[in-house]
């Protein structure tokens, strides 16, 4: 090969000597470089929510008011391990209709977390009183959480492929406290591709400008998943989701497993795992249905795809690449 192209060099200087051969040897370096793209094209990044999602697009919503995100609330959001005890002084508590996932300890302000779901209570009275979201994790377990704002996002009524831009407005909600809606993101990402996909890169330069700190490192197994964790980071991942079992019950209230059918590239923000190391705490934006998104949890406010357990060796298996985003809040 390299005989040859030296050969067409000689020939084209041969024909036109000094500055006139530089036009026709542009044009054959040019012609070159083409043949070379061809028979070596560029490999494709990694990207996930491409035709996932594609059939929503008829159901984006309009623009979310941007001017509600700066709101401080009185709501608080408690992540509780069965058997654990918190101090709801002084009282009273009351869980109206929804599910009771605290017994009281005694004829204290102690209560003590029984069962698993999600519940809200409302605390204090008068002036006083305000709203404590519970989620009592259906296993002991090690989870990255905040307890001032509910930092779960879903992908609905967004728009189609926004799987990449709702982990992202999880991660700066969650590390900034700052509310930026899934729909803004993915304005500022673009459509880098056809799809509606985006890639690692796309995701970190967002993270990059609303000033997140990550890393980007290469898991070699399910402990190094963990170890984001305990650092107390969360990570986004990217899986084929067909690679998770569906959940055999009921999802609203069995947490375990994937609650929805489709088979694609996808991605979720691990944020959690059981102690005994057999499940990650997912959060997935992925919505329950595309026509409404109305199955809740017991709390009938959080939607399904918040803190699912995937089993760990599954999700393991199911990353598309070893590489993850690893976030912090500091």
């Amino acid at each position: 090969m390299k005989r040859k192209l030296l050969s067409i060099l000689d020939c084209i200087l041969a024909v036109f000597p000094g500055r006139r051969a530089y036009i026709p040897m542009m044009a054959a370096t040019s012609v070159l470089g083409l043949v070379l793209f061809l028979i070596f094209p560029p490999a494709a990044p990694m990207t996930g929510g491409g035709a996932l999602l594609i059939h929503n697009a008829r159901a984006a919503h309009g623009r979310v008011n941007t001017s509600d995100r700066a709101k401080t609330t009185r709501n608080h959001y408690l992540t509780m391990n069965p058997g654990e005890t918190v101090d709801l002084s002084p009282g009273p508590v009351s869980f109206g209709k929804h599910p009771e996932l605290l017994s009281r300890v005694g004829v204290t302000s102690r209560y003590r977390a029984q069962g698993s779901g999600h519940a809200v209570l409302t605390l204090g009275k008068g002036r006083a009183r305000h709203q404590v979201y519970l989620f009592v994790s259906p296993l002991p377990s090690r989870q990255v959480s905040r307890e001032d704002v509910d930092w779960y996002k879903s992908q609905f009524g967004t728009g189609y492929a926004n799987c990449g831009p709702a982990v992202v407005s999880m991660a700066v909600l969650w590390a900034r406290g700052q509310d930026i809606p899934v729909q803004d993101i993915r304005e500022e990402i673009g459509y880098p591709y056809d799809d509606g996909a985006v890639s690692f890169d796309n995701m970190s330069a967002e993270l990059g400008r609303h000033k997140v700190p990550f890393t980007t490192p290469q898991l070699a197994g399910p402990t190094d998943l963990r170890g984001i964790v305990d650092r107390g980071h969360i990570a986004v991942v990217l899986i084929q989701t067909g690679d998770i079992d569906k959940v055999e019950g009921d999802p609203v209230t069995d947490l375990v497993g994937r609650y929805y059918d489709d088979d694609e590239g996808h991605y979720v923000l691990v944020k959690g795992y059981t102690l005994d190391r057999g499940y990650f705490v997912v959060y997935d934006p992925y919505p329950v249905d595309w026509e409404s998104n109305s199955l809740r949890y017991g709390d009938e406010v959080s939607m399904i795809g918040k803190n699912r357990y995937y089993p760990a060796e599954q999700l393991f298996s199911a990353l598309k690449t070893p590489v993850v985003l690893e976030v912090s809040s500091n």
